[in-house]
């Protein structure tokens, strides 16, 4: 199996840690829901990455999902949403980690189907890895 395969895979396994644990979150009344978009963001960010590794695109290391993305349009890797569709899951990467805002632009509704749509995405195009 070659190397950009394994990472993919790695990655993947890595998204699939990250979900039970966004599930676990997202299903207890009493999480606040920066700590269960922190979650929703790991899974889409190492999805985003898995992807790219699987179609041997170098990244840097980074939290950004948004410059995840933008790689992956520059290698022209078709994706099944618009763009933007994870930015709003930026902040709960770093931001909302290490300050106390308050910031909650999306339902928890909202995070189970980007994390959905990620995961099914990644598996689907990184299919044998």
């Amino acid at each position: 199996m070659p190397r950009h395969t394994d990472q993919a895979a790695r990655l993947l396994a890595l998204a699939k840690r990250d979900t039970i644990s966004f599930q676990a979150l997202a299903s207890h009344p009493e999480v606040d829901i920066s700590a269960t978009g922190f979650f929703a963001q790991q899974v889409v960010e190492k999805c985003l990455k898995a992807v790219a590794a699987y179609h041997g695109i170098v990244f840097r290391r980074t939290h950004d999902v948004d410059e995840l993305v933008d790689l992956l349009v520059q290698h022209q890797v078709l994706m099944p949403f618009p763009p933007d569709q994870f930015s709003v899951l930026n902040p709960f990467a770093v931001i909302l980690r290490y300050e106390e805002i308050s910031y909650v632009s999306m339902s928890l509704a909202t995070m189970v189907e980007l994390v959905d749509l990620a995961n099914q995405w990644a598996c689907e195009e990184t299919r044998g890895a």
